[in-house]
């Protein structure tokens, strides 16, 4: 969040810092979670407990004023973080996996200044693999008549890096307003942007699908957000999406809601300064941070607001070809080796190896049902990638060679979470 604060301006500020940060005082060890059926104003029903938030990692230097989160596709245990306005155009990657963060690589966004980075998420690029997503979205003061967001791909290696990015112009359809969250539906692909108000309920904007670079993408209101919203994401799963709200002038929560807009719970967050950002760490678990705050905490969520939890991350499929029937290999000739049932781990590196015996070279081969984020080079017989799914995949796998004589099999591949 930036120094300076946002319209409305004198009438709803002492209101609402009252109301905001004597809630927040009250915070204790325990967690408490409203579920609430609707975004309406019926009664919620009897407040659920959720697990205690545990601390996670602590910030490296260089992140005093954080502004967002989002966590690594391609890299367990890692997210990427961003500096809001005055500090550099750089993209920080940071191994939560201890108690001590580290800080494993900068991204330096060529071409780009940080007018306000507030928000990150990540999306999908052209080809539809994950990609970071920058914005500078944030409008203290009401007057920036376009904001933006920068798409880079996801590095496979976590080495320091200057970037190119594709930059998206937006402009709201009914006006100017201060944003500071980005998010990306992973099933979709949609990005959408959430005001951020005082004493006021924001409203969440989307993006069109998908957004044109160079000319200006209108976003439009589809339904309410929290008040003061300073940061957002979707579930790994698409299925639900967050908005969290924050000191000193807005509750410690984070609001869960359903891709229709239906809040499934409030959950409370650590008491932080500057609440400034959240991230899903996993399908049940948000990771939270602040600014002039080292630590992240990790805040369990409750059963009610992790729907699609257990079944498949859908983000934007591949299209997979139509299948080839399982030719009959000849006599004595080109064979495929069968090779038996296949385990991998959600969102883990995994390799399965096709070989063929009686082929003259040189071999190629295809294969069909893989899940997401699993490819075939077509040379080599090498299944090579990260899962992006669960369940049990029949794969169909072909080979020819330079006789054109052809063999297939098929195989289960299964993907677990754990």
């Amino acid at each position: 969040m930036s120094r300076l604060l946002t319209p409305p301006w004198a009438a709803a500020l002492t209101t609402a810092a009252l109301a905001a940060i004597l809630p927040a005082l009250a915070w204790t060890a325990t967690a408490t979670v409203t579920a609430t059926a609707s975004t309406g104003s019926a009664a919620p029903p009897a407040a659920a407990v959720a697990a205690a938030p545990e601390k996670k990692c602590t910030l490296p230097g260089g992140l005093a004023e954080l502004s967002s989160l989002a966590m690594s596709r391609r890299h367990p245990g890692v997210f990427y973080a961003v500096n809001d306005s005055g500090n550099t155009n750089q993209v920080f990657a940071v191994d939560c996996n201890g108690a001590t963060g580290r800080l494993l690589a900068t991204f330096t966004v060529s071409g780009v200044g940080n007018t306000d980075w507030e928000g990150l998420a990540l999306g999908t690029d052209a080809g539809g693999g994950p990609a970071i997503l920058v914005g500078d979205i944030g409008d203290n003061l009401g007057g920036r008549a376009e904001i933006t967001v920068h798409r880079f791909a996801e590095p496979d290696q976590l080495t320091n890096a200057t970037v190119t990015p594709v930059t998206y112009r937006f402009a709201y359809a009914d006006g100017k307003h201060d944003a500071e969250s980005l998010l990306a539906d992973p099933v979709t692909g949609r990005l959408y942007v959430a005001s951020k108000l005082i004493g006021a309920a924001g409203r969440l904007y989307q993006a069109p699908l998908p957004p044109v670079t160079g000319q200006v993408n209108t976003l439009t209101a589809v339904r309410p957000g929290p008040v003061f919203a300073t940061d957002g994401a979707f579930s790994p799963t698409g299925a639900s999406y967050t908005l969290r709200s924050g000191g000193p002038l807005g509750a410690n929560t984070a609001s869960v809601y359903d891709t229709a807009g239906v809040k499934l719970a409030d959950v409370a967050l650590p008491a932080q300064s500057q609440g400034e950002t959240v991230t899903y760490a996993d399908c049940a678990n948000l990771l939270v941070g602040s600014e002039n705050d080292t630590q992240i905490w990790r805040v369990p969520l409750p059963p009610e607001a992790t729907p699609g939890c257990g079944t498949n991350p859908t983000p934007i499929p591949t299209p997979t070809p139509t299948p080839t029937p399982t030719p009959t290999p000849a006599p004595g000739g080109l064979k495929l080796t069968d090779p038996g049932p296949q385990t991998c781990t959600f969102n883990q590196p995994c390799t399965v190896r096709l070989t063929t015996t009686g082929a003259k070279p040189p071999v190629r081969y295809a294969a069909t049902g893989l899940p997401w984020g699993l490819a075939l080079d077509s040379a080599s017989g090498r299944i090579t990638g990260k899962p992006w799914g669960s369940g049990a995949f029949r794969v169909t796998a072909t080979a020819s060679d330079a006789t054109g004589a052809t063999a297939g099999t098929t195989f289960t591949l299964t993907v677990g979470w754990f």
